[in-house]
């Protein structure tokens, strides 16, 4: 199965954002070390108003199993449970870009507490 890529938006309330950022930082570490699969893991923040601050993860797999490794590992596991705290004001939103078919995307398609979409492809390759 070829690579594949992901877009997931976070809602962070704006008082929750050192606490966010830190454990964001302790996750991106703890990936890094045991996500062999996880070729990038990079977060950005999209934007800022006065309800939350959105974050995007962008991350690259090498192939489709290192999905259910990564929504698997215990570090991962434990970032979602502390979202769920009062982090985040709104489920996680998750915008997969892949070239499966939809028998391999159905598995996915309801995750608890996250949105999963799949980008409609118009052109392009996954090597």
């Amino acid at each position: 199965m070829s690579l594949f890529f992901l877009e997931a938006y976070v809602h962070v309330h704006p008082d929750k954002v050192p606490e966010y950022e830190s454990l964001s930082k302790t996750l991106n570490q703890n990936i890094g070390k045991t996500e062999p699969g996880m070729l990038i893991h990079v977060q950005s923040k999209v934007s800022e108003n006065e309800r939350e601050v959105v974050y995007k993860w962008f991350e690259v797999y090498r192939r489709y199993d290192d999905l259910p490794a990564h929504l698997q590992n215990r570090h991962a596991r434990e970032h979602m449970q502390k979202l769920g705290e009062g982090i985040v004001t709104s489920p996680m939103e998750i915008l997969v870009f892949c070239d499966w078919t939809e028998e391999q995307k159905e598995p996915w398609r309801e995750l608890p507490g996250l949105t999963v979409q799949y980008a409609p492809l118009v052109n392009g390759y996954f090597r």
